[in-house]
């Protein structure tokens, strides 16, 4: 597993005329051909990151402006070829993003303080799909910031990249569900429109959490460190589910 984080500036400027996570996925399939175009994809990415704001519909990127693209490996080997074909830059819509700074980091890697209270911030659209357990036509998605949706999902990442397992994944879980608890929060939901027509639905924002029994804060935060990594929800290799994560005294 691994993570690539590049910057660079753009030689002239663009127009990116839908949510740039796609854009992003895009980039990824482009500099590493070969990836699988339906099924599970073997990578989460950010949308775009213009001038420090993720670009989430139209945005006009002026000649200089900074772009941050980020993507991350299920796949070390993967994330480190893509951090190779990055390196040089690459194009949107023709313009050159040129590089400037590339880093690249293997996860878990927990905030420094571990405190029982900690933000995060829903930086694109986040959705989490609910259990099927009545037959339905079309998927279902919960658009709240609950704990047991973050923590859910967090755990079905650190159990994909092997580093628990099943029992440990329920344990977290069933302890976060218990112990986690929403001290406030401002989330609106927001329609992102990516290339064909195509829309998705989630919410943006922030919440605070605190965790009232500390008896698992080490498990907590490498877990809170793979969804600020890998990013939580759905379509997260389209650029959905993009978090950051932080500690609160």
């Amino acid at each position: 597993m691994s993570v690539v984080a590049f910057k660079g500036f753009l030689e002239r400027g663009v127009a990116l005329n839908f949510f740039s996570g796609y854009l992003a996925h895009a980039v990824v399939h482009r500099l590493l051909p070969g990836l699988p175009e339906r099924g599970p994809k073997p990578f989460t990415v950010w949308p775009l990151v213009v001038d420090g704001k993720p670009a989430l519909g139209p945005t006009a990127a002026a000649a200089g402006a900074e772009v941050e693209l980020r993507a991350a490996f299920f796949n070390e080997g993967l994330g480190q070829r893509f951090a190779e074909a990055v390196r040089g830059g690459f194009e949107l819509f023709g313009v050159r993003v040129v590089p400037a700074e590339l880093e690249f980091w293997r996860p878990p890697r927990p905030a420094t303080q571990q405190t029982p209270a900690f933000r995060v911030e829903f930086l694109s659209p986040v959705r989490f799909e609910t259990p099927p357990y009545v037959k339905r036509s079309v998927p279902v998605y919960d658009i709240t910031p609950s704990p047991r949706n973050l923590f859910k999902s967090a755990a079905r990442t650190a159990l994909r990249l092997g580093l628990i397992g099943l029992r440990d994944a329920v344990r977290i879980y069933k302890w976060a569900y218990a112990a986690v608890g929403v001290l406030d929060y401002r989330a609106r939901p927001v329609t992102v429109s990516l290339s064909g027509g195509r829309r998705l639905r989630g919410f943006v924002g922030w919440a605070l959490y605190r965790a009232f029994e500390t008896s698992m804060l080490g498990d907590m935060w490498r877990i809170l460190s793979l969804a600020e990594a890998f990013g939580v929800g759905s379509n997260r290799s389209l650029g959905l589910g993009a978090v950051r994560v932080t500690p609160l005294q």
